[in-house]
């Protein structure tokens, strides 16, 4: 009776070794067979990634810009002119750009919200403008213009879409001049006008 309890224990004790080195078998060959997914699972993601970025390189105007001319002007400057400071670096490589921007800078207070020229503005038909084409973007400005707010003549219009409202639009405190344009927008007369400048909105 003994002998046969006995026998009995060691063939379960044998069954279940036998079950838990198949369960292993199959946790290890499903694991090993799940490596090479995720790596061509992450391999195809980045690939897609990748395409993405390309294409909004190649047909977003912003990132474009963003990334052949803001980022790589930056850095051949950089190289090229290690030992001047970063104004004189930026003097250097945007010319009467910076120069106007800092000096819209240094006449209005920090909270101030500027009425910003159109690219029309900065660009007149039949006129030939000291001003490149980054200036007339906003955005651009701003990296050199904040904490100061900017709103577009555009955004000052009624009717526009909810997209191209600004919501300092109503706060303007001064207005940008550039090319002789802009006086339009105040509400009072200059005696002495000037070609560019920055006038308060009110006396």
């Amino acid at each position: 009776m003994a002998k046969n309890i006995g026998n009995k224990h060691y063939r379960q004790k044998n069954r279940t070794q036998a079950r838990v080195q198949v369960k292993q078998t199959k946790q290890t060959a499903s694991s090993g067979s799940g490596f090479p997914v995720r790596i061509a699972k992450n391999v195809c993601a980045a690939l897609v990634a990748g395409f993405f970025l390309f294409k909004c390189l190649e047909v977003q105007q912003g990132y474009n810009w963003a990334y052949y001319s803001l980022m790589k002007g930056n850095m051949a400057t950089i190289w090229e002119n290690p030992h001047l400071t970063l104004e004189q670096r930026n003097e250097m490589k945007l010319g009467f750009d910076y120069a106007y921007l800092q000096f819209l800078k240094n006449a209005t207070p920090e909270d101030a919200v500027i009425l910003y020229p159109s690219r029309e503005d900065f660009f007149p038909e039949g006129v030939e403008s000291p001003f490149k084409q980054d200036v007339s973007n906003k955005i651009w400005a701003l990296r050199f213009l904040y904490p100061r707010k900017l709103a577009l003549p555009s955004e000052l219009e009624i009717g526009g879409s909810q997209m191209e409202i600004n919501r300092y639009a109503k706060d303007v405190t001064h207005v940008a001049i550039v090319n002789g344009r802009g006086y339009e927008r105040l509400n009072y007369e200059v005696e002495t006008p000037v070609v560019h400048g920055v006038l308060p909105v009110k006396r």
